[in-house]
């Protein structure tokens, strides 16, 4: 004789409460550890969307050589209010930390203030929203936390290699803010931007330009296997730690490289070499 499912059914034991405990316990844990994880290893995702910004800045350039006779763009080098509109923003010498507003940024104005400043920037024409000049990762991860409050720039968490300008000093007095010419870049492949390690200075994010050197070199904090830079060509690629530090490094070695690409000296390096 068969059994009636149904009427059988109604015997088979039930979870008990203890178990039901055990299994809610489990699934925390392991939610745990997999948020965990997601927030300590950024995901590919991450890394491409982060590529994707410098590609599209890769662009802008790109068209901005092209509507000024190859001239390379004012990289933002310094905090001097009488700069000439750079790559990220006009500075304007009468407000906080150069910027066009009044108030300083901080995270309650960040998102509209950011892109009133950022369309004073010569790049905006060409590429007019704001989150592609931010990492997603930093935006994710450090935006709003008392690091990034002092951070004197908080438009961009990539910035231009000062080369373009000749590294100048700081009263400018030789160059007058000119720029080169893509041209006279011994290499198209050498890198125009990168992003900075900001975990420990908030200096490096001082202007919207800097030296490739090891205070303001590429960050280890943001795609764990390698750093995303753009070249001056247009090249876009994640560069592996030990590549970047190798070329980084001839700022020992007074050597012209690939960071290292200062038209005007045969080191690649400052002005007064």
């Amino acid at each position: 004789m068969k059994n009636n499912p149904l009427k059988s059914s109604r015997f088979r034991p039930a979870f008990t409460l203890i178990e039901l405990l055990v299994v809610i316990a489990i699934t925390a844990i392991l939610v745990a550890l997999l948020l965990s994880s997601l927030g300590s290893h950024p995901t590919p995702a991450y890394r491409t969307a982060c590529l994707r910004n410098m590609k599209q800045m890769g662009l802008a350039l790109n068209m901005y050589l092209t509507d000024n006779h190859d001239y390379m763009p004012w990289p933002n080098w310094g905090t001097d209010g009488d700069a000439p509109s750079g790559w990220l923003y006009q500075p304007n010498p009468n407000t906080p930390d150069n910027l066009q507003q009044g108030l300083k940024l901080d995270f309650a104005n960040w998102p509209s203030y950011r892109e009133d400043n950022l369309k004073t920037g010569v790049f905006w024409q060409y590429l007019n929203k704001a989150d592609v000049y931010f990492c997603p990762i930093f935006a994710a991860n450090v935006v709003g936390t008392p690091l990034w409050e002092k951070y004197p720039n908080k438009l961009s968490t990539y910035v231009m290699n000062g080369a373009s300008a000749f590294y100048p000093a700081p009263n400018n007095n030789e160059y007058q803010w000119k720029t080169c010419k893509a041209s006279q870049i011994w290499n198209p492949l050498c890198i125009i931007n990168w992003e900075p390690d900001g975990s420990k200075d908030a200096s490096v994010y001082n202007a919207g330009g800097a030296y490739p050197d090891t205070k303001t070199g590429v960050s280890t904090k943001l795609h764990k296997k390698g750093c995303n830079v753009l070249s001056v060509g247009g090249a876009c690629n994640m560069m592996s730690f030990s590549d970047f530090m190798a070329q980084m490094k001839s700022d020992k070695t007074k050597e012209k490289g690939l960071l290292w690409w200062n038209p005007n000296t045969p080191s690649g390096h400052g002005m007064n070499e």
